[in-house]
């Protein structure tokens, strides 16, 4: 893990010299799980030689270790009932539903979803190169796609377009392909917000990016993390929302410590008194590049939220039904009638 952390940091210090406006330095390293003593000999070992450089070490059974520029209060200890899970026949599943081809089933659905629950190109396609085109991904993942999709026999072609079917049972694997861990860190307001604090918070976060976008100067930086409201807050938006007084959960691509100031948030937070749920996806371009726009705030697509709530438990699966009755079913079902 050090080598890692440590090239990290030294990729860090070098973007944060020579970008505009000279942000933060961060490197952080995530796995599976990381044994305590590990991340903090690894988090000593960068800040000993690299003090600049504001430092994270993740995994996925709760443990956040940060150091540096002010970073400290995002850490936490892992969760005391986590238990290790040895890899299992979830990793076929995994590379079935990876992030592109997650993507790509979006696109191939799309046609079927009306677009102000799914941002996504509507078209027939004649093959795994049309695919390509249209989604955005390189025309090897797009064969790649094509060729375990068929083999799974979920896509057929027979008609010389790229068609998906036994989509019931297609959607109940995804759903299940779903339920892996996904990093979670519970958030408070710097300052007490009222109810449509997030909606306010994203809306002048989306406003200043569309200002730097018009900004020449700005275009040489890297882009800022996308995000958008996701689970039970994005139901709402979208006009399907059946849980109230579900915490809200907001999406970013990944952790930035400018963009959390940004949006006045604080990770010095325990879940019982978090005011929300920053998530981090695996599945980054799935999830962002589905969203929809409300009212200036960038919203999870429809099945996004369907697959986000299936199985949580403040009455996730009466949301997901509910989705399932109202959307998803007349415009997937129906189609293949």
């Amino acid at each position: 893990m050090i080598p890692l952390l440590s090239q990290a940091a030294l990729e860090a210090a070098h973007y944060s010299r020579v970008m505009h406006g000279h942000p933060v330095p961060l490197a952080i390293v995530a796995a599976n799980r990381i044994p305590e003593s590990v991340a903090e000999e690894a988090k000593q070992f960068v800040r000993e030689r690299a003090p600049e450089v504001a430092v994270g070490v993740l995994d996925l059974e709760g443990l956040r270790l940060f150091a540096g520029h002010g970073l400290e209060s995002l850490s936490s200890a892992r969760h005391a009932q986590s238990t290790i899970r040895a890899p299992n026949v979830r990793a076929r599943a995994s590379q079935l539903f990876s992030d592109l081809n997650q993507w790509m089933l979006k696109v191939l659905l799309a046609p079927r979803i009306p677009d102000v629950y799914l941002s996504a190109p509507r078209g027939h396609y004649h093959g795994a190169s049309q695919l390509a085109e249209a989604a955005g991904v390189s025309v090897m993942s797009a064969f790649r796609f094509v060729e375990e999709f068929s083999k799974e026999s979920f896509l057929e072609s027979g008609t010389g377009v790229l068609q998906l079917v036994r989509l019931r049972e297609l959607l109940n694997r995804w759903v299940a392909a779903s339920q892996r861990r996904v990093l979670e860190i519970p958030m408070r307001w710097v300052l007490q917000r009222g109810k449509k604090a997030l909606w306010s918070a994203v809306g002048s976060y989306q406003s200043d990016e569309a200002m730097s976008s018009a900004n020449p100067v700005d275009q040489l930086s890297s882009p800022r993390p996308r995000l958008c409201l996701g689970l039970f807050e994005a139901a709402e938006a979208l006009g399907i929302g059946f849980v109230h007084g579900a915490k809200p959960y907001l999406y970013l691509e990944r952790l930035n410590a400018e963009v959390l100031k940004d949006l006045g948030l604080s990770g010095n937070a325990e879940e019982e008194i978090a005011d929300l749920y920053v998530r981090i996806p695996r599945n980054r371009e799935s999830v962002f590049r589905g969203v929809v726009q409300k009212d200036g705030v960038p919203v999870s697509d429809i099945l996004q939220v369907w697959l986000d709530v299936s199985q949580h438990p403040s009455r996730g699966k009466e949301q997901a039904d509910l989705i399932w009755r109202r959307i998803l079913s007349p415009a997937l079902e129906s189609s293949e009638s």
